[in-house]
């Protein structure tokens, strides 16, 4: 029987290649073209315009990150805005519009330590007017209150508070592209009964619910880009916030892009407020008997130039829990993320693992590193149980950031490989303390043994980190050791096992005390004599001259695999074989035997032999009576005379 490989391939797809993927850039050189109009209609006879004044409030503006390049129009330039005049315009339409170049980069404003929260007064003195509510935001609304408090509740840094309410957002609200969100804001209390709404409603909510415990917050309208096929062109308005942070600044949060902390360049900011149902133009007109239709701000744009990839702020690895399973097994894969800045950095992790495999919670998670932490993330998966046995599954998995920060690794599965519970994987989905990864496991064990064999698993822990490990419980599954560990110290615990029962085993190895918690498994096997069942279904009672059908079946009942199996029918003047190379699965021989070789009592011999890898050989026999019957004289005389010919066989 021939051993396959089978590979899963990833239904979900990688992250852009970055040379089509404008978020992964360091600059953009973006033109801009934003243009509308007005219609005079006459309403009377006397119909006539003095003067028209369109002023455009949505335009550019010029920051840390956002640098305007040139910016072509037909107005009077002002603070952020864009006044058009019309004297004595006739009636019809009229058009106006704005050409602006602009250079967007990758800054952002660094949070490079905790910020105390709550907010003292003295912390948000002249930001008084961002913690007010407003007909859109109404941060005073006593759910809204009533949850961000909930939420917050025994926080004492900013960003995490912040980061808190932006992923609960996030996660809690859809977007929802529908006509009653898609052409007028939605208040934010609304949104938190509904949960949906597009990027205005998620901001207003996320800015109702940081004013509301006392964190000033304002909205930002501009244009980003997207990849979502909810939209007939990628550019298109946006919404997002920005959170103001005592002596550092106004910080970026997209919940829509899950971006906490930062934009990236493909945002264009045009204005920022109070409210996002305030108006993009504000239009005047003076004359007799005349009306005026205007139409909302259509935006073009174009990228000029691109800059440079960005480097990774952060860096990953993974860790499986094993790089072999059984059928139908439970495994955890785990993320750990170290953050490379020397400030705040908040990511999206999403596994890509084939959509056969049962994955418990979200694909993506959103996590936030203080500067130059070191954190983990896990995934529980389950593998499925209803494959074929004679076949080998590679699994692949990648864990990938908004960013682009990728790392893939694979791991296999098999019917006869280890087994993990719900149970087994509780004390490795915890999160591990800040300082564990500066504990090191080393072991020394077989990994393969054979029944009722004796071997000792030896683990060795090191502290390879700069702070002194007192009181650490270091244990192998329930043989513990409590030892001080010092800096470079290591310590050897080691326990005796004897192997008992076939099939796949595992040890716990732990280390913890009050700043430390290391976890491992240590698999190995435990190798039994292959055993075989053999079950033989046929009829007790067979009219002579009569076919009759024999169903034999093989199975496995052992963890180790038969070798080398030959199975041999004799009787009834038959003689056939049946060989396999080894015996995975259950095998079923479905056979037609003829009944004119019928006697009284005929015998069917059986002779099953297989191997192990090491030679040793085994045997089994059986031997099945199959009583023949006859209604006529001549046909029992046939019944004997097979029973003496048998005799000589």
């Amino acid at each position: 029987m021939k051993k396959e490989l089978m590979v899963f391939l990833l239904l979900l797809p990688l992250a852009l290649a970055a040379q089509d993927n404008l978020y992964q850039y360091d600059t953009l050189d973006i033109g801009l073209e934003v243009q509308s109009g007005f219609e005079l209609v006459a309403t009377g006879s006397g119909a006539r315009a003095e003067e028209v004044t369109v002023n455009v409030l949505l335009v550019p503006m010029e920051s840390y990150r956002q640098e305007i390049l040139d910016i072509d129009h037909e107005g009077q330039a002002g603070n952020n805005n864009i006044l058009f005049v019309w004297n004595n315009p006739a009636m019809g339409p009229h058009q106006f519009k704005y050409d602006a170049k602009i250079k967007t980069n990758n800054q952002r404003v660094e949070v490079r330590q905790k910020i105390p929260f709550p907010l003292a007064p003295q912390d948000i003195a002249g930001f008084e007017g961002y913690l007010q509510p407003t007909a859109t935001i109404d941060s005073n609304h006593p759910q809204i209150i009533a949850k961000a408090t909930e939420l917050v509740e025994g926080e004492d840094d900013l960003f995490k508070a912040v980061f808190t309410l932006a992923n609960w957002v996030d996660d809690n609200v859809d977007y929802d592209l529908t006509t009653l969100t898609a052409g007028t804001s939605q208040k934010a209390s609304w949104v938190l009964e509904n949960r949906e709404g597009v990027c205005d409603e998620m901001t207003s909510l996320f800015v109702a619910m940081a004013r509301s415990v006392g964190i000033p917050a304002r909205f930002v309208s501009g244009i980003s880009y997207t990849t979502s096929d909810l939209f007939s062109e990628p550019w298109q308005p946006h919404g997002w916030a920005e959170v103001y942070f005592p002596e550092v600044g106004w910080v970026d949060f997209d919940i829509t892009f899950g971006e906490y902390g930062y934009i990236d360049v493909t945002h264009i900011k045009l204005r920022d407020g109070f409210d996002p149902a305030e108006p993009a133009t504000k239009v005047q007109w003076l004359g007799n008997d005349i009306d005026l239709s205007l139409s909302d701000l259509q935006n073009t744009v174009s990228i000029a130039e691109t800059g440079s990839l960005l480097p990774p702020e952060i860096s990953i690895e993974m860790e499986l829990l094993s790089d072999n399973l059984g059928f139908g097994s439970y495994t955890v894969v785990k993320g750990i993320l170290k953050n490379n800045k020397d400030y705040y950095v908040a990511k999206t992790i999403q596994i890509s693992i084939p959509e056969e495999v049962t994955l418990a919670g979200k694909k993506s998670r959103k996590i936030l590193l203080a500067p130059k932490e070191v954190r983990e993330i896990s995934w529980i998966v389950q593998v499925p149980a209803d494959l074929r046995s004679d076949t080998i599954y590679t699994i692949p998995v990648v864990l990938a950031t908004e960013t682009n920060t990728t790392v893939q690794d694979s791991f296999t599965i098999q019917k006869e490989g280890p087994q993990y519970g719900l149970g087994d994987l509780d004390h490795i989905v915890e999160e591990e303390k800040a300082y564990s990864r500066k504990i090191v496991f080393s072991c020394e064990y077989p990994k393969e043994m054979q029944r009722g064999e004796k071997a000792t698993f030896i683990c060795t822990i090191k502290n390879t980190g700069d702070t002194l490990l007192q009181g650490l419980e270091f244990c192998l599954n329930q043989i513990c050791d409590v030892v001080d560990l010092p800096i470079q110290g290591q310590h050897t615990n080691s326990i005796r096992i004897t192997a008992e029962k076939g099939g796949w085993r595992k040890i716990f190895v732990e280390a913890k005390n009050a700043v430390a918690e290391k976890k491992i498994t240590l698999e190995y096997a435990v190798k039994d004599e292959p055993q075989i069942e053999m079950e033989i279904a046929m009829p007790q009672e067979i009219s002579l001259g009569k076919e009759f059908g024999a169903v034999i079946t093989l199975r496995k009942s052992s963890f180790s695999l038969p070798q080398r199996v030959v199975l041999e029918l004799e009787g009834l003047g038959m003689q056939q074989q049946w060989q396999l190379e080894q015996l995975r699965e259950e095998e079923t021989l479905h056979l037609q035997l003829d009944g004119n070789r019928l006697g009284f009592s005929s015998v069917i011999k059986a002779n099953l032999r297989w191997g192990e890898p090491g030679g040793k050989a085994f045997h089994q026999e059986r031997e099945l009576l199959v009583q023949g019957k006859a209604s006529s004289l001549g046909g029992k005389i046939k019944l004997f005379w097979n029973d003496f010919v048998e005799l000589f066989y």
